[in-house]
């Protein structure tokens, strides 16, 4: 049976077809024109002065590379009024359907809301999300023979793996519970707006009102801007999920609900855009973020710049900021248009971004290709489709697919050592038992090149490499990439042994007598 097609930029196929309700949600994003945004090709713009919460530095930050990957904060780079999701590598395959079905929900706003009024609205966002991720996607969801259900913060490569095979028989208990997590929510929000106050419905961890009133201390500003107003002015509506009622919301969120339950897309509640489209206004609001630190001729040419965007002059208005900047002393345009996925003229992703990310997680690799590092990463960044995977690893393999030899087993080696995982069961057990296993979290490499020698001399190579529970990496130069403990001679059995790359099979619960 061939894979779905969902035909949704910026979306892999196989993470909407791995769920019924996912699937719907696939359905729905297409017929809306939906897309996400790659977040390590978007240049996440820095919050404006005007709109920072004083005081509270924990709701800033901008993204930084940290053992190699791009770290989101959490909520400083969501808004629940961009209908543009985000594809993060380092993330689950469940975020994408998550990431749409906040598109499809929509959002409710007025320019003379309160911060409750705020609160409330984004918790309300959250409720079919939030839902999705926890019991609706869980309902058909293939996971690996150790788990069954939600994983909340744990995440298991063979579960994701098992996802990808497309759902199975559907357990419908799951729609119960998560029907119940959405009425008991909806209840407390109505009981929220009546008494004036957050009233809280708390399951397992999940605490949609702490999270809610997080996000509004974030936001209060911007929420409340000028800027904000004019933006959802010109560009949203009802047709793009901007709803001015609570009421209009949650009547989404119930027929959202329905059409999962009922895996049938309910194309009525598909989004409309406006010609100009979802970049538009994207592009829209990172100018108007711009501007919004603009003072005389450069604001007033940033708004004509707006109101040209609301008029569908998306490749044009390009052009003009480009003269603008000369002008100015504005962003730079490549920062400014990288939004994570193509725009015109070239603009959309940025390689900068990725170089540096590149030289903070293989700083060897970078070291040796000097000057080629930049071209290099552009050229990466215009093939690095979605793929669960840290940079480095997409990296080392472009760079092995594009025959860069020594320097792209070098990457490989360097991502290898970056992210290898340790087997705490073998470290928390030792070394005592019956019978041999590769550790959990070994790597093998198979190299042409010996990337511990500093000339990366040419001769084939195979090295293993994991990580212990205390954070020390161990590498182990094998005789080949075959790790069989029955095809090793007893010399490599117990050096590996020893180096906790081959450990105990199975474990005796007394110890034998001496």
């Amino acid at each position: 049976m061939s894979e779905p097609t969902f035909d949704v930029p910026g979306a892999p196929d196989h993470e909407l077809a791995q769920s019924g309700a996912a699937s719907v949600v696939g359905e729905l994003a297409r017929a809306s024109g939906l897309r996400l945004a790659h977040f390590e090709h978007r240049v996440h713009l820095p919050l404006p002065e005007p709109w920072r919460p004083g005081g509270r530095p924990d709701l800033e930050g901008a993204p930084v590379w940290r053992g190699g990957t791009l770290v989101e904060h959490k909520y400083a780079h969501f808004r629940y009024d961009n209908p543009v999701g985000s594809f993060h590598p380092g993330h689950r395959g469940k975020w994408t359907a998550h990431e749409l079905c906040h598109a499809l929900v929509g959002f409710v706003w007025r320019p003379d809301a309160t911060p409750l009024f705020h609160s409330l609205a984004a918790r309300l966002q959250e409720v079919l999300p939030v839902a999705l991720w926890y019991f609706l996607d869980e309902a058909d969801l293939r996971r690996c023979p150790e788990h069954d259900g939600p994983l909340f913060d744990l995440r298991c490569p063979r579960c994701e793996e098992a996802a990808k095979g497309g759902g199975e028989l559907r357990d419908g208990s799951w729609f119960d519970r998560g029907r119940d997590f959405i009425d008991r929510e909806l209840a407390a929000i109505r009981k929220s707006i009546r008494l004036g106050r957050p009233v809280g419905h708390r399951f397992a961890t999940l605490d949609l009102r702490s999270d809610s009133l997080a996000y509004v201390a974030a936001h209060d500003l911007r929420l409340r801007s000028p800027e904000l107003d004019r933006h959802l002015a010109l560009f949203h509506g009802p047709h793009t999920g901007h709803f001015a009622t609570f009421d209009e919301v949650e009547a989404r969120v119930l027929a959202l609900y329905d059409a999962m339950y009922e895996d049938i897309p309910d194309f009525t509640l598909a989004l409309k855009p406006d010609p100009s489209g979802w970049a538009a206004q994207d592009v829209a609001w990172r100018l108007a973020c711009v501007g919004a630190e603009c003072e005389g001729e450069a604001r007033a040419e940033i708004d004509i710049l707006i109101e040209r965007l609301a008029n569908g002059e998306l490749a044009t208005v390009l052009s003009a900021y480009e003269a603008l900047h000369e002008a100015f002393y504005v962003p730079d345009p490549a920062d400014v248009f990288a939004v994570g996925y193509d725009l015109p003229g070239g603009y959309g992703r940025s390689a900068a971004q990725i170089a540096d990310g590149v030289a903070q997680t293989c700083p060897e690799t970078a070291a040796r290709l000097g000057c080629d590092l930049e071209p290099l990463t552009a050229a990466f960044v215009a093939d690095d489709a979605p793929w669960r995977a840290p940079l480095a690893r997409r990296f080392a393999a472009w760079l092995a697919r594009h025959d860069t030899g020594a320097v792209a087993d070098l990457a490989a080696y360097e991502a290898a050592v970056t992210h290898a995982v340790a087997d705490p069961v073998a470290d928390a057990l030792g070394e005592v038992g019956h019978g041999l296993r590769v550790a959990d979290g070994v790597e093998v490499l198979s190299l042409a090149h010996d990337p511990t020698v500093p000339s990366c001399p040419e001769r084939p190579t195979y090295l293993a490499v994991r990580r212990t529970s205390g954070g020390d990496t161990v590498v182990a130069e094998l005789p080949g990439e075959d790790l069989r403990p029955e095809i090793l001679d007893e010399e490599t059995r117990d050096s590996l042994r020893a180096l906790g790359v081959l450990v105990p099979a199975r474990y005796d619960l007394s110890a034998s007598p001496s």
